[in-house]
């Protein structure tokens, strides 16, 4: 099998002491590539010493978390996405989180951040990684007011149909490797056609075997527990899920 992690953060702390095991691990379960999700501009600086020393296997965009965004951080976001849109494949982790961010004056600061950054993406043609904790009705409209063509909801742990209003719209969804212990996202797996799906592990988070840290290699169980549940055989699984992120991210591989 040939899979993708389309979102990983192997930046983080977690995974300072043997990145380079980690890839050898990814590489060896059949991972041919692997999406750095960057959150902000100080880890997007690390992302890119990632992508040389590991270039032509890993990829990386270029996000402004929501979270914890702050203006100058967006600010500082917009200037490199025009100095390093040739270097990254899309532009995320961005979107909205009512979770954290509980103040309606601050939430509307975040939705105004991400139609700007998303008119940033669209002037250089990349999509969009999206970050959504229960906001999923702002972030849709948002995306239709904008006309966003490519969006990808990045671990969707949503409803069902949430999951399908997001792919009417034409846009994707990524499952994590932790679907294959949440029976919510084991039924929107079943339902969602494997035309509208890529794979994440989120790493280092979202693993899927209890407390321990996530890596790359993990996508193989992730197909593999989608191939069951849909009765199709992992190949396929691997060969469509790949090819979906080829074409969202337009990735350079054979």
């Amino acid at each position: 099998m040939k899979l993708i992690d389309i979102h990983a953060h192997l930046t983080f702390k977690s995974f300072r002491k043997d990145l380079d095991d980690v890839i050898a691990r990814a590489k060896s379960q059949g991972i041919i590539a692997v999406i750095d999700s960057s959150i902000d501009p100080k880890d997007f600086m690390k992302a890119l010493d990632l992508k040389k020393k590991f270039r032509g296997y890993i990829y990386i965009t270029l996000g402004a978390a929501p979270q914890k965004l702050t203006k100058e951080q967006f600010e500082e976001t917009l200037e490199l996405i025009d100095r390093y849109h040739k270097e990254v494949v899309a532009i995320g982790e961005v979107g909205l989180d009512y979770y954290w961010v509980k103040k309606e004056e601050d939430r509307n600061f975040l939705r105004q951040a991400l139609e700007g950054l998303i008119e940033q993406a669209k002037n250089y043609d990349k999509p969009i990684v999206i970050h959504n904790r229960e906001a999923t009705r702002d972030v849709i409209e948002i995306l239709k007011k904008q006309q966003v063509e490519r969006a990808v909801f990045h671990a969707f742990m949503g409803e069902l149909s949430e999951a399908f209003e997001i792919i009417r719209n034409g846009w994707m969804l990524s499952i994590p490797t932790i679907a294959v212990r949440i029976n919510r996202l084991k039924r929107i797996v079943e339902k969602i056609e494997i035309e509208y799906i890529m794979l994440e592990t989120d790493s280092p988070f979202l693993s899927p075997i209890p407390k321990t840290r996530n890596e790359p290699a993990n996508i193989k169980f992730l197909a593999e527990f989608i191939a069951k549940l849909k009765g199709i055989p992992p190949d396929r699984v691997a060969e469509r899920t790949t090819e979906n992120a080829m074409d969202f991210f337009k990735l350079p591989l054979i």
